[in-house]
């Protein structure tokens, strides 16, 4: 969808330059003839080539040892520059040379981003640029389109907006099903798809706005009615895109996970060194340990160990892992096919714990995104050699390297304990509650925090004592 609607805007911008060009001849009364078609692709050829030396521009301010806010300040300015040198040329031919040559500003802004993004080593640099500027900018644009809108004009034009409106959404049918088609989609998909293409925002305010300084005398009612539909698209676009995402199963939403049955299952996907060795360590700890082999070449480990699986990439697979029942998955393959697994866990299973060995850094947001906790393993160890310099104590208790001692985190699931503060749950006395973890942030427990169910609640103490604690919270 966002590479349709990119390629989209890059179309209508185009066609913009071309219709606006044309409607200007028409009413300064100049020949549309060979020459003129000639002026458009000249026009059209030095967008393009502006773009490329904006994204140089861009580029070459981006690769400067500055601040950061000043980088931002400068990719502004040029962005404006676009602009500016686009009525500067166009005054400067209309004196010089009796012909008007006028860039298409926002062309050239799209073309030299598209550079940057694509062809220099900027693309994050640059991205985050954007989005701390973003929403300043977008205050203004949208405080500017507010008060350029007409309603005396509307008033009298409402109904040429809602059949434009009629007429936009039919286009976007007729077009969004014949793509579809074509490109061989499922039919279920091509009748609903042009929903995701009803929400018009900023490409469309943008060449409004220009329309109506580029003819004071129409402009601004014409403006006022193509803005009117933009505002009916913003209120039906962003519900009917809701429902089709969801309707064509494209939503990623996250699973409902089991109810738990008693019993705490693991599985880790990968077998090696590492993998086997955390296995064994789960299971002293009275942990249901599957290992997933999903590489070739273990068949006799496979048929040898009873917590060796063997495992393909598929949710049928998975089913016969029993992972309904799962309460955390370990990924300790490669990083596609660790995300390939926490992609099918989180949208078909629900698994709240999913627990991920990072292979390379650049690929952390995508786990991210789905909730999972990433171990990167260079950055682990010294994470641990810092706490054992600041903290050895914790360190050590937190690695089971403390004789009779051990951490547990515990989920509330009795409901005997909704409500009831930590200093009324009269644990054993070896004892102590760290945290509780709720909604997605952890609360710095004390005497009078109140448990909820659902709660995830840390506690160290014996190991005796722990399971007391934890068959409590089970209820």
């Amino acid at each position: 969808t966002l590479g349709v609607t990119v390629i989209m805007d890059v179309v209508v911008i185009i066609l913009f330059a071309i219709n606006s060009s044309i409607a200007d001849a028409l009413l300064t009364q100049v020949a549309v003839n060979l020459g003129f078609v000639l002026l458009l692709v000249v026009e059209l050829v030095l967008s393009v080539a502006f773009g490329y030396l904006l994204g140089r521009v861009i580029q070459v301010v981006l690769s400067l040892q500055i601040k950061g806010y000043l980088k931002t300040g400068l990719i502004l300015l040029i962005g404006y520059s676009a602009f500016a040198l686009s009525f500067m040329l166009r005054d400067f031919t209309h004196a010089q040379f009796a012909v008007e040559i006028l860039l298409e500003p926002l062309l050239v802004c799209m073309i030299g981003s598209f550079y940057v993004v694509n062809r220099t080593p900027f693309r994050l640099e640059f991205t985050q640029a954007l989005e701390t500027v973003g929403p300043a900018i977008y205050i203004l644009f949208f405080t500017l389109t507010g008060a350029a809108l007409a309603l005396d004009v509307l008033v009298e034009t409402w109904a040429i907006a809602l059949a434009l409106f009629a007429v936009r959404i039919v286009s976007i049918f007729i077009g969004s099903f014949s793509g579809g088609t074509i490109a061989g989609d499922p039919r279920k998909h091509n009748r609903v798809s042009w929903m995701a293409f009803v929400t018009q925002a900023g490409v469309g305010l943008g060449l409004a706005t220009e329309v109506a300084v580029e003819f004071p005398d129409w402009g601004p009612a014409f403006a006022t009615i193509i803005i009117s539909v933009i505002i009916l698209n913003q209120i039906i676009g962003p519900p009917l895109f809701k429902w089709v995402v969801n309707y064509v199963g494209e939503a990623r939403t996250r699973a409902t996970a089991s109810e738990f049955d008693g019993v705490r299952d693991v599985i880790i996907f990968g077998v090696e060194g590492q993998a086997l060795a955390l296995a064994r360590q789960l299971s002293t700890h009275n942990w249901q340990v599957r290992v997933a082999c999903m590489q070739e070449g273990f068949e006799e480990l496979v048929a040898n160990d009873d917590m060796v699986f063997a495992c393909h990439m598929t949710e049928e697979s998975l089913r016969r892992l029993g992972m309904e029942k799962v309460d955390a998955i370990v990924c300790m393959l490669s990083d596609e096919e660790n995300y390939r697994i926490c992609e099918m866990v989180y949208e078909q299973f629900g698994t709240e714990t999913m627990v991920v060995r990072l292979n390379d850094r650049a690929n952390l947001e995508p786990f991210h995104r789905l909730g999972a906790r990433i171990i990167e393993p260079s950055t682990a160890m010294v994470s641990l050699l810092e706490q054992f310099v600041r903290a050895p104590t914790a360190a050590s208790l937190l690695l089971g390297r403390e004789e009779g001692q051990d951490v547990l985190d515990v989920e509330v699931r009795n409901p005997n304990l909704q409500g009831i503060t930590l200093r009324n749950l009269r644990l054993p006395l070896d004892t102590l509650v760290l945290s509780v973890f709720r909604d997605g942030h952890t609360i710095i427990s004390h005497g009078y925090t109140q448990l909820q169910l659902g709660d995830k609640v840390t506690v160290v103490g014996s190991a005796k004592s722990l399971e007391e604690v934890q068959l409590r919270f089970d209820g």
